[in-house]
């Protein structure tokens, strides 16, 4: 990736961040499963990272009731959205920051509990952003992620293989991202933390062409380019017919695959 990619992803997560619920719904019960995953015990102090609209935050807040949560992400559009949801939830102390998760503007172990909910999969340096999220736990504080695990979205990345002239910068995206349980295991050790369990959930998912490319619109905005433009509107057409080819009677079929991983700082 280049060097100005963490600006490009939280760019076009601005300009989508109103539409990211509706896209990409889904996501709200992985993160759930997430929360419900961490050990029980007291979290006063809790840390977002790459916090998004904030439905993971909600989660937490359901289960944990923290007295104190930060909410850490580069996009300005999506703190927008979590403010409006999430910023006036009577008892808990909401603070938000703007940063990416290499130069988060919080203190060292100052949280019982990090989360990182669908966010990991896009940090561009993964031993170093485990790092960073490493630093900002007290000993003893667990840390959870959820991210695109490897293997999803495959019946997506056969059409785009086959649709010419290829787009490698589309195709190469899903290896850039999704990753496996060891990867996920090696830099939480890296990192110096205990990995107390990784895990893999895969899903067939049953949607229309348009829901489906509507969700890649929000979430890979900065891949795809601006749709109105007439190159990009050419190729997503032909992409949109081969898929629209390969539907069958319940729509466009396809696999989802997260991957979670609880990990804690050593006491």
């Amino acid at each position: 990736m280049s060097s100005n990619q963490p600006n490009l992803v939280a760019e076009g997560f601005t300009d989508t961040a109103a539409d990211y619920d509706d896209a990409v719904r889904f996501n709200i019960g992985g993160a759930q499963r997430l929360i419900m995953s961490i050990p029980a015990g007291q979290y006063d102090d809790v840390i977002d990272i790459g916090c998004g609209t904030g439905w993971t935050t909600q989660a937490l807040v359901d289960r944990f009731h923290p007295a104190r949560i930060t909410g850490v992400d580069p996009s300005e559009g999506m703190l927008e959205q979590f403010q409006a949801k999430l910023g006036g939830i009577e008892g808990v102390e909401i603070t938000l920051a703007h940063g990416d998760v290499e130069h988060m503007p919080v203190p060292d172990a100052a949280f019982d509990l990090g989360i990182c909910s669908m966010a990991y999969h896009w940090f561009p340096n993964k031993w170093d952003a485990a790092k960073a999220m490493a630093r900002t736990l007290k000993p003893g504080g667990v840390l959870a992620i959820l991210c695109s695990g490897r293997g999803g979205d495959q019946a997506y990345r056969d059409v785009l293989a086959n649709t010419e002239p290829v787009n490698y910068t589309w195709l190469g995206a899903f290896d850039a991202v999704q990753r496996d349980i060891p990867e996920m295991e090696d830099y939480l050790l890296q990192a110096g933390l205990e990995v107390e369990d990784v895990w893999m959930e895969r899903r067939v998912r049953y949607t229309t062409v348009e829901a489906y490319m509507e969700r890649m619109r929000v979430v890979a905005g900065h891949l795809i380019g601006d749709p109105s433009e007439g190159e990009v509107a050419e190729y997503m057409a032909r992409v949109e017919a081969k898929m629209h080819e390969m539907s069958g009677p319940r729509g466009w079929t396809y696999e989802f695959t997260k991957l979670y991983a609880i990990a804690r700082k050593p006491a």
